[in-house]
């Protein structure tokens, strides 16, 4: 999965064969706003949504929020797990003891 909101915009209207001047056009959001959103990752709701929109990516958007959010549940490193939720698990080597 991409790494961000902007890259992954950009493979988008990329696919669908569109330069940054199409998408302004058909969204109504200025170019550089579509460039910067792109580069960064950062736009007002307004110009994401109408950007989406014209995308047609309204419910792809919803799937990249949920993947980005069970993501972001996992720990970054070793270290940023607290011990009180680590859960052991016991091995069973399938040998029964005879009586």
């Amino acid at each position: 999965m991409l790494d961000s909101l902007g890259a992954w915009i950009r493979a988008e209207r990329q696919r669908l064969d569109f330069t940054q001047t199409d998408l302004a056009r058909r969204s109504g959001v200025p170019a550089t706003t579509i460039s910067r959103l792109e580069r960064t990752g950062l736009a007002s709701t307004d110009s994401l949504m109408r950007i989406l929109f014209a995308l047609d990516m309204i419910e792809a958007f919803q799937e990249f929020l949920k993947e980005r959010r069970r993501l972001a549940a996992f720990p970054l490193t070793l270290h940023e797990i607290r011990p009180e939720r680590i859960v052991k698990r016991v091995r069973h080597s399938g040998k029964r003891e005879m009586q």
